[in-house]
């Protein structure tokens, strides 16, 4: 009898050793778990409110539609979770153009969101096949109103990205910007707003232009830069054309975002005729 239960009490002790060394590997397959959640909604709050805001990225004043997403879960902050999050203001220009904007942005912002959910998730190695590695990054992507009329639309988009692997976070400015033609929203280049010619007049205006801009602001890191090729983001406002340059885009060192503003004065001989912006400038001059 004594020798049966030594029996039994040496295969108890391996199985416990089995468990104990199991143990671990369940726990994290069960930590690692991907379980997707989302929401959409329309909700309100005054710019400032939400102190956990990351840096840079504007609380949105007023009413506003989130698309909120997490994949993964934390217990005890030790789990991982993959954060993405679209914000758009509401557009209460005269439709149909805010209308057709704010729908466009929607749909993007939903098909990011959907790629993000069918391309972040790892399989597990030691895991179940229903397991999933999830990696700790956040991504939101929120826009500030800028001109917001019946031909044109104006918006700063904010991106903010921080994946696990990262040193630190990323903040890029794109300037979107929207029109209506008469039948439908088009979302506009830089080039579709100037009448074309072979030697590209207008770009040469723009690249002197911004150039004497920023020199006026003491920016003089920028001139291994010159002379300028292309600019990548702009807004359309009241004053002209604000041309955005992303924070590193003259030096390692953070300077911030610089912009140059080229006056509508100065545009106005190169702009496209009949063009929704040119008719909505000529309308702006002859409010002075």
């Amino acid at each position: 009898m004594h020798a049966a239960l030594s029996d039994v009490e040496v295969l108890l002790n391996k199985l416990l050793i089995v468990v104990a060394f199991l143990m671990p590997l369940a726990v994290e397959c069960v930590r690692l778990a991907a379980t997707p959640s989302f929401y959409e909604r329309w909700d309100t709050r005054k710019a400032g409110e939400i102190e956990d805001e990351p840096l840079l990225i504007p609380t949105v004043d007023g009413k506003y539609w989130t698309f909120w997403q997490k994949t993964g879960f934390s217990v005890f902050t030790k789990g991982k979770e993959d954060v993405f999050e679209g914000i758009i203001p509401q557009l209460d220009c005269t439709e149909p153009l805010s209308e057709a904007v704010f729908q466009y942005l929607q749909e993007e912002i939903r098909t990011v969101a959907k790629k993000k959910r069918e391309t972040s998730l790892e399989p597990h190695p030691l895991c179940p096949p229903e397991h999933f590695i999830v990696h700790d990054s956040v991504y939101i992507r929120t826009f500030k109103k800028g001109v917001c009329t019946p031909e044109v639309v104006s918006l700063k988009e904010y991106r903010y990205f921080y994946p696990d692997w990262a040193a630190h976070e990323g903040i890029g400015i794109w300037g979107r910007n929207f029109v209506w033609n008469g039948s439908a929203m088009r979302e506009i280049r830089l080039a579709d707003l100037f009448e074309e010619s072979p030697g590209r007049d207008w770009f040469a205006l723009l690249a002197k232009e911004v150039e004497a801009d920023l020199r006026r602001q003491s920016y003089s890191q920028f001139d291994g830069f010159l002379p300028f090729e292309k600019f990548d983001q702009f807004l359309i406002t009241e004053e002209g054309l604000k041309i955005i340059f992303q924070r590193y885009a003259f030096s390692s060192g953070y300077y911030g975002f610089p912009t140059a503003t080229v006056s509508r004065d100065r545009l106005s001989p190169f702009l496209k005729p009949g063009a929704p912006v040119t008719i909505w400038y000529e309308k702006q001059l002859q409010k002075r």
